[in-house]
């Protein structure tokens, strides 16, 4: 350590004291033990190498060098101009800024952030969950680059992923899970998995948007993730459902804005209740996403054309379209006859 920074005594408490940028710092210990200010020192010293933020202010301040918050205030931002500010990308921020806090953004390197990937991976993280936060923090320098904020991004590398989920609802499925959710969720679900919209444009979804006399639904592209204007036709259970939720929409003397509601006030997040009742209805750890992929396949199967059914569920390009029109080995059973002969 010598050269680099040193460590002296004023009256029994010992102090350090570094070089960072040109300029000396001082720090007390607060221990009357040498061995205690060394090991301060060092942490210092690997601080002030690898730019993270220290402890000890400097005599005289002049610019302060923009930390990876800054970069975080500016996505935060960012999905609340565009609509996205969905719990997933809240919990990916709150980890990204408990994990950068200190960092200055010099500081955040392809190393750092390398390590934090290994990091989440022993946690027990999966591949998919690792890459969509690190979507967010990409986000988030590539918007510091545009401020003048960050001189270079770092590549950041994804990690392999096994394939897109090939899991599906069947229709005696959805009936034995129905009955384990609370009454408020339940027409909710069904409607998901008869149109497959996505979550946050159901629990959105205001009787506004609602045409009851032409027997349509209409989402404008402020309500839907692919910014475009979206209707579903309301036949057969549709209709149903939805003069069963007109009939609830009377809460006391108020009338609910919001086709599905609790007591009248938009849902909150029912995660929770969700897998608590698919684990009640036997079906184990299964994602609310999963209605939306079983729509498109069963739309498939019933012959109903690609470009009606992109229409309905809200798909821009045939290839994302391709991720959720998976067939199992259940639909090749239906036509092996046909294919492989008696």
């Amino acid at each position: 350590m010598r050269g680099d920074g040193r460590v002296f005594q004023r009256k029994r408490i010992w102090w350090v004291a570094y070089y960072q940028d040109g300029r000396e710092y001082r720090e007390s210990s607060r221990s009357r033990h040498r061995r205690d200010a060394v090991r301060l020192l060092r942490e210092r010293l690997w601080e002030a190498a690898a730019g993270v933020s220290t402890r000890a202010a400097p005599k005289r301040t002049e610019k302060r060098a923009t930390a990876m918050l800054d970069l975080f205030e500016l996505v935060e931002q960012h999905f609340r101009l565009k609509g996205s500010t969905s719990p997933a990308n809240t919990a990916y921020l709150r980890r990204l800024r408990k994990r950068f806090a200190g960092y200055t953004i010099q500081a955040c390197t392809g190393v750092a952030i390398s390590h934090y990937m290994s990091d989440m991976q022993e946690s027990g993280r999966s591949a998919a969950a690792i890459n969509r936060e690190m979507n967010v923090l990409r986000t988030a320098l590539r918007l510091g680059y545009q401020h003048d904020l960050v001189a270079r991004i770092p590549l950041i590398r994804m990690l392999p992923e096994l394939g897109y989920r090939d899991e599906f609802f069947t229709r005696a499925e959805i009936d034995s899970l129905l009955p384990c959710l609370p009454d408020f969720l339940r027409d909710l679900v069904l409607f998901g998995f008869l149109t497959g919209w996505r979550k946050g444009e159901i629990t959105g979804l205001r009787w506004s948007n609602v045409d009851r006399s032409g027997a349509v639904i209409r989402l404008p592209p402020a309500q839907n993730k692919s910014r475009s204007s979206r209707s579903v036709v309301l036949w057969g259970e549709l209709v149903v459902l939805v003069e069963r939720r007109w009939q609830a929409r009377k809460v006391g003397r108020a009338l609910a804005q919001h086709v599905f509601h609790r007591d009248g006030h938009p849902l909150p997040d029912f995660r929770r209740t969700w897998l608590k009742a698919c684990h009640q209805a036997g079906l184990g750890h299964r994602l609310f996403h999963s209605l939306r992929r079983s729509a498109a396949r069963n739309m498939s199967l019933q012959g109903i054309p690609e470009k009606v059914i992109m229409s309905i569920i809200g798909h821009k390009t045939r290839v994302m379209f391709d991720h959720y029109n998976i067939v199992s080995e259940a639909d090749q059973r239906k036509y092996a006859k046909l294919i492989f002969g008696p």
